[in-house]
């Protein structure tokens, strides 16, 4: 079975393995033909009218509520936000360039797993995935570039006119949780990336182990989730340590959850883990991807290994682990260190 959480149930250090991201091969197979194919646009409002979804400017805006399915950082209080007010203006980067290169951007808020399909994507094609913090000098002649995190650029700074001189250029992908504002071929968002109800399905049977269960459970879940994968991961993961015959009944009183989703499953997966793993997500929830050796000298490598969804594996570095960027701050919420705890552990991992 492909799956994101297909290894949930496997054994590693007594506890699972980094879930393997569910294969979205339609979506794949879009970002393709961006660079593939003539007539490219054309091609694209197709593939959207045989979905059944509206053409982007006459598509319906979705709620920006993870209660609704979605989960992006609220509007404002991005370092990017001076780009969402150039889309909104309609101050289109490298419109002059429009016919060169070809250029796709991918928006949705955080837990669309957007770096997941791009990360897939980029390895397929051999191409260049870099953070928006991380924008290199020079850009290997016939590349083709992915960048992520691009709200994180701010307007007139350094970054952002390196991502201006590039539109039209080089062949690029831009990825972000705020909008975009230049000239693009093709634009995915939340309505592209949400799974479908088949893709949850995959997602809780991996994690369960248990398709007739997953069956039975992955319509109430789809519909509580919207089908946004990280909220889908976040209750897989939660369901996957809750006793089966409890699984329906903790199921259903998600739908009375006052707040937010993301929240409440952050501090339900939290309240369920063995101390020992709940030691180790409160400490690296304050700290940068950890590799196996900084783990043994902060006194974690007892525990140490992944613990899906609230700690995965870098990208950026080899055998290290993190916890991801969006669910850092309920983490801390959560599982808080006294600040004297914290500063010591920081200082502990800088003295490496």
């Amino acid at each position: 079975m492909s799956g994101w959480w297909r290894d949930f149930g496997a054994a590693r250090f007594g506890r699972p393995v980094a879930p393997r991201p569910i294969v979205r091969t339609g979506l794949l197979a879009r970002l393709d033909r961006a660079f593939d194919e003539p007539g490219r646009e054309q091609a694209h409002r197709a593939a959207d009218r045989d979905a059944g979804l509206a053409p982007d400017r006459e598509r319906p805006r979705r709620p920006a509520d993870p209660d609704a399915g979605l989960a992006p950082e609220r509007s404002g209080t991005l370092p990017g936000q001076g780009l969402s007010e150039r889309a909104e203006a309609g101050q289109e980067a490298g419109s002059d360039r429009a016919a060169g290169a070809p250029v796709v951007v991918v928006v949705a808020g955080s837990g669309a797993g957007k770096s997941i399909l791009l990360g897939q994507w980029a390895e397929r094609r051999g191409a260049v995935l870099v953070q928006a913090e991380e924008l290199p000098a020079e850009v290997p002649p016939g590349a083709l570039v992915v960048v992520d995190g691009v709200e994180r650029l701010e307007v007139g700074g350094a970054g952002w006119g390196w991502v201006v001189a590039r539109v039209g250029v080089v062949p690029l992908v831009l990825s972000g949780r705020e909008p975009i504002p230049v000239a693009a071929v093709d634009r995915l968002g939340a309505g592209h990336l949400a799974f479908g109800e088949d893709e949850t399905y995959q997602a809780l049977a991996a994690a369960l182990a248990d398709a007739a269960g997953a069956d039975r459970l992955a319509p109430d879940l789809h519909l509580l989730t919207g089908g946004w994968p990280g909220l889908v991961g976040l209750a897989a993961a939660w369901l996957a340590r809750v006793p089966q015959a409890e699984r329906a009944g903790s199921l259903r009183q998600l739908a009375r959850v006052d707040g937010g989703l993301q929240e409440h499953l952050v501090g339900a997966l939290v309240g369920v883990l063995d101390a020992g793993e709940r030691e180790l997500v409160r400490r690296l929830a304050y700290l940068p991807a950890v590799d196996a050796g900084r783990a043994d000298v902060l006194g974690l490598a007892e525990e140490w290994g992944a613990v899906p969804p609230l700690v995965v594996p870098a990208r950026a570095e080899k055998e290290a682990f993190v916890v991801p960027e969006p669910l850092r701050k309920t983490i801390q919420q959560r599982l808080p260190l006294a600040e004297a705890e914290r500063q010591a552990l920081l200082e502990a991992f800088q003295g490496m």
